[in-house]
């Protein structure tokens, strides 16, 4: 582990990822930490992670960005005391807010509809079920409030980005950590890494959080395979309930 970024949801970690990737640093971003590691992630979930459970899951990745790697950096370092820690921010917190904002906006335009969303679910099959339970379990830990908006919301929201960015920085080792807004573009970046400034322009990810839409239509490069097999699960379970509804509808035209 040489690289932990620290930034919590919307604070341009997608645009970090594929900095780090260009950088030739293997990432792990959230559907890598949720395909490969995630046995770690739920030994956490149990109180029953260890130092060396950390090591073992990630000794051999370079950089974790986003969640759930964002809210448990601390113990990444001390798993690693050599890594690097990048804190991510905005250039303001209402900056963020609008951001975190719009994210929660458009998932929920996703799945309009308070009946079709559990139809949906049980549709879309167990490893979908699998990451909205993953998400459930570490989003308020990154965010210190779930999938939703309004005025208290927005208090908790900007509350916790406040208090993550400012425990980071009072409780990082100095040395070890770099401040970062994506805006600045590779030259801090590349001088905390001590690597050479890449000659392609700095990467700008996830705009209007494009890349909820590139993961459902198949456009995105780093989901592990999570919407094929997603796909593959729901196809199955279509087949499935035609034949059930086949069968009955046949049991009952034989039986009148």
């Amino acid at each position: 582990m040489k690289v932990i970024c620290a930034g919590i949801p919307k604070t341009g970690t997608k645009t970090m990822a594929q900095a780090l990737r260009m950088l030739g640093y293997n990432v792990h971003d959230v559907f890598e930490q949720f395909i490969y590691d995630r046995k770690l992630w739920y030994k956490v979930l149990d109180n029953t992670a260890t130092k060396e459970d950390y090591i073992e899951t990630l000794s051999d990745v370079d950089a974790v960005t986003d969640f759930p790697a964002c809210s448990l950096w601390e113990q990444i370092l001390d798993a690693f005391p050599d890594a690097k820690v990048i804190l991510m921010v905005r250039s303001s917190e209402d900056e963020w807010y609008k951001s975190i904002k719009y994210h929660f906006k458009h998932m929920s335009n996703m799945n309009q509809g308070v009946l079709m969303y559990p139809v949906l679910n049980l549709l879309l099959g167990p490893l979908h079920r699998e990451f909205l339970k993953y998400m459930a379990s570490f989003i308020p830990a990154c965010l210190g409030s779930v999938y939703t908006w309004g005025a208290e919301t927005e208090a908790l929201l900007r509350t916790r980005y406040r208090q993550h960015n400012m425990y980071v920085e009072t409780a990082c080792p100095k040395e070890n950590l770099l401040v970062f807004n994506a805006k600045e573009g590779w030259g801090p970046l590349c001088k905390f890494l001590g690597v050479d400034i890449p000659s392609q322009p700095f990467p700008r990810e996830n705009v209007k959080t494009e890349i909820v839409d590139k993961v459902a239509s198949g456009q995105y490069d780093y989901d592990c395979g999570y919407r094929n097999t997603v796909l593959k699960q729901t196809v199955l379970r279509i087949v499935i309930a035609l034949a059930l509804v086949t069968a009955l509808i046949s049991y009952f035209v034989h039986s009148w």
